[in-house]
């Protein structure tokens, strides 16, 4: 009984180990994206490009609205915005692999606001005392920016698909603020991630037609960092500092186009892409004034997905 068991778990590292050395060790032939473009002796990139992203966060529900008899949760809806993503690399021919950076900036606010006359009331889900309220407004603001140094190599099986595989380094900054507004009182919360992990991933180019491919990549990361988490509400002020690991997997698909130069290579692209973090938006809530206090810590994840550009030149 235990060999069967353990058989469906040795196939899936056999399997994994077959994917991973074909991507690295794969017939280079057809190792140029386009045949009329020739690289030089040593290849270099540089792209940029917006993002149209929206973001989700989970923990920023602040109040429970009862009114005609029926009850409903209010939390932040963020609308879509723009952000940006620049990069380089240099690619060299003589180990086959290319060193690449890239940083993105995006940033979101959200502003809510809810209003009820008695009988109708609001039940505060942020803060404590006073539990019933009849006015409240919540302002959440997200700032995001990540910075990657990767190796990457490209494996091409034929001139009919390319495999190949990323290694490196990725340094995340996310702060996320909430200030709750309600008429007998005001609460914020505040959280602050600094960190720094290893990368691995995978990427795919499917040649279509006329310089145009399907492309494809899955990254994961492993961060860790420190979370700057503070609350407050008059007249109590907590703050709890802590170092803990938060994963990230982040995935994108689209078109890309080359345009051949000759010395030089034009391309753009337009795609799919989502940067999950787990527990990302980490708070604090005073649950009992009495001696001592007694203070819960609670965390959720975030996420952040939508259409990513990139235009850029190689040569």
């Amino acid at each position: 009984m235990r060999g069967w068991l353990w058989y469906p778990v040795s196939m899936k590292w056999f399997v994994l180990a077959i994917f991973l050395t074909i991507s690295l060790y794969a017939h280079q032939e057809g190792e140029e994206k386009n045949p009329s473009f020739e690289r030089g002796w040593v290849g270099v990139e540089i792209f940029g490009g917006p993002l149209y992203w929206h973001a989700k966060v989970g923990g920023t529900e602040y109040v429970y609205s009862l009114a005609k008899g029926k009850g409903a949760v209010e939390s932040q809806s963020f609308d879509w915005d723009f952000g940006y993503r620049l990069g380089g690399g240099v690619f060299l021919p003589l180990f086959k692999w290319e060193v690449l950076g890239i940083y993105t900036h995006y940033g979101t606010q959200d502003s809510e606001g809810k209003g009820v006359t008695p009988p109708s009331l609001l039940v505060k889900l942020k803060g404590s005392g006073q539990v019933f309220s009849h006015q409240v407004k919540s302002t959440y603001h997200i700032d995001y920016d990540a910075l990657s140094l990767e190796l990457q190599r490209s494996s091409f099986l034929g001139r009919l698909l390319g495999l190949g595989s990323s290694l490196g380094v990725k340094q995340t900054w996310i702060e996320q603020n909430q200030k709750v507004i309600y008429r007998e009182s005001t609460v914020k919360d505040r959280c602050r991630f600094r960190g720094m992990g290893p990368l691995l991933g995978m990427h795919l180019n499917w040649p279509l037609f006329s310089g145009i491919s399907f492309w494809g990549e899955c990254k994961a990361a492993l961060l860790y960092g420190h979370f700057e988490v503070k609350h407050t509400e008059a007249p109590i002020a907590l703050k709890g500092d802590t170092h803990l690991f938060s994963p990230n997997l982040s995935f994108q698909f689209g078109l890309r186009q080359d345009i051949p130069l000759g010395a030089a290579q034009l391309f753009f692209s337009l795609g799919y892409e989502a940067d999950y973090y787990w527990r990302q938006n980490q708070a604090l809530a005073l649950q009992d004034y009495g001696r001592p206090v007694k203070v819960s810590r609670y965390a959720e994840d975030l996420v952040f997905y939508g259409l990513s550009g990139r235009f850029g030149v190689e040569f």
